[in-house]
């Protein structure tokens, strides 16, 4: 059954209260907390909304419970916590403030009024308790003061679960070097941005760069992705800023796991959405950013490379390998092109658009195509421009075909060899064993046709051995037993195989 207890603002345990039954002790932090005439279940949905970020939220509750209550001193000090931005993480294996407010933006933590009223009404060992709270908030908020102090202006903010690695979701790291080795944009991703830094500091620096960052891609995964506290802070964080600034949020979803309308609200309305299970999606949003973040450029388009010279033609040749491994074969295939325009006799470009039209994404998988590239005309090509090194790899690859074939039907014949003794084997065991169940049957039979003759001559004999038997009827039985003796050798002729 629930309990309608109060739960603790700092860590949100269980709070019971002390001995005078005025405050109440966190059972898992020690944090302590007035006893209020207030709804329980108010101060706990506070105390939740503000750990998954929802600080909008849970002022509004705040200044339900003020309005009912204006001395109650835990709800000042909640609000005091949600126009700071205050959320309680582990530090060192304690509970620690960090700041997700632009603290530039407002007063020191002793000049706010909400902090002034709950010091005001509470009990005076409460105010030891807040004042404590208060100096560790504090430099929380200066930490973000002087993070925001900085000049630094992000082009793009790849939005990841808080506290993710690298590892942790793929397609966000995919994004961030797509759009900063390849496309050589400033772009704020955590797992690289915030590397090596405390909590008070990550959390300073991930409100900066929401602030800060003209364009948010916001990936979404499945539906727990949508329920998320920080991703929901993040994108109506963001979200808020688009009416005053030119910035953008590009939802990105994963479509076999969940469709576009079950995005969080602010997105669902938003014009641009892109599915990352679609074959094209890296070159589709990659075009849309370009367009905005460099609109005198075109954006991931082939045209715009007819220009180019011998100067930049390596990085043409790491775009379009770029192109390969991110599935953009149509592409990669144009990118081709324009490097032959450039000196027709790279070898890499022909194998290049060998790759793109067999749609694999390296060369490693060119073992792996169902038949040789021989007879190929960009592989020839390839092969006549290459150097020694290059040729060998090149015939090494069509070797290694030819060699998994040439395995493949080796491995086939055996089988069907395989398959046909084992079938043969399994043929003559079962005509043996019909052979012995025919055998068996017709030992059976000629037992049952055997039995009744054998009994009628034993009786026959029998008969004819008493003495007292008259002429006429010993000559009936004497040819009784000729007839069944007759009759017995026919019978074991008929059946002659079963003594085999």
């Amino acid at each position: 059954m629930y309990e309608n207890t109060l739960t603790c603002k700092i860590c949100g345990g269980e709070a019971r209260p002390d001995a005078e039954n005025t405050c109440t002790v966190c059972l898992g932090c020690g944090g302590e907390a007035m006893l209020t005439k207030a709804d329980v279940k108010k101060l706990n949905r506070i105390t939740y909304l503000r750990n998954t970020l929802d600080f909008a939220a849970a002022e509004r509750l705040a200044d339900e419970i003020i309005l009912e209550n204006p001395e109650d001193s835990e709800a000042h000090w909640n609000k005091f916590l949600c126009e700071y931005g205050i959320q309680y993480v582990l530090k060192n294996g304690k509970r620690m403030p960090v700041c997700r407010k632009n603290a530039a933006k407002l007063p020191a933590c002793t000049e706010s009024e909400s902090y002034k009223r709950a010091l005001y009404y509470a009990t005076e060992e409460l105010q030891t308790a807040y004042s404590n709270m208060g100096v560790a908030i504090s430099e929380a908020v200066s930490v973000s003061a002087n993070v925001f102090a900085q000049d630094k202006k992000y082009d793009i903010f790849v939005l990841t679960h808080d506290g993710a690695t690298a590892d942790d979701d793929l397609d966000a790291d995919r994004l961030f070097l797509r759009f900063t080795e390849n496309l050589g944009f400033n772009v704020f991703y955590a797992p690289e941005a915030l590397k090596d830094m405390d909590e008070t500091d990550k959390a300073a620096n991930t409100a900066y760069a929401l602030e800060n960052s003209a364009i948010m891609l916001a990936g979404f995964k499945n539906l727990s992705d949508c329920c998320d506290g920080f991703f929901r802070y993040a994108v109506s964080t963001f979200a808020n800023q688009i009416t005053d600034q030119e910035k953008f949020i590009f939802p990105i979803f994963n479509g076999e796991a969940i469709s576009f309308q079950q995005l969080p609200e602010p997105l669902i309305w938003l014009d641009a959405a892109f599915d990352s299970t679609e074959s094209e999606f890296m070159r589709e949003i990659s075009e849309t950013v370009e367009k905005i973040l460099k609109p005198e450029e075109a954006a991931v388009v082939p045209d715009a490379i007819v220009t180019a010279t011998a100067a930049n033609k390596e990085n043409l040749i790491k775009r379009a390998y770029m192109f390969l491994e991110d599935g953009e074969f149509e592409t990669a295939d144009t990118y081709f092109d324009k490097i032959l325009d450039i000196d027709i006799e790279d070898s890499r470009a022909y194998i290049g658009k060998l790759l793109a039209k067999c749609k694999l994404k390296n060369e490693d998988e060119i073992p792996n195509l169902p038949q040789t590239i021989t007879e190929d005309k960009d592989y020839i090509k390839a092969l006549r421009f290459a150097t020694p090194e290059q040729k060998a790899r090149y015939e090494a690859l069509n070797g290694a075909i030819v060699d998994r074939i040439e395995g493949e039907k080796k491995r086939i014949s055996e089988e069907r060899q395989r398959i046909a003794a084992e079938r043969a084997e399994a043929e003559a065991a079962e005509s043996a064993r019909r052979a012995r169940q025919q055998k068996e049957e017709r030992r059976l039979e000629y037992k049952r046709r055997r039995d009744p003759l054998k009994r009628t001559l034993d009786e026959v004999r029998a008969e004819l051995n008493k003495t007292f038997i008259t002429p006429k009827r010993k000559a009936e039985l004497k040819e009784d037993e000729a007839k069944i003796e007759k009759n017995l050798k026919t019978l074991d002729m008929l059946f002659a195989d079963i003594f085999d």
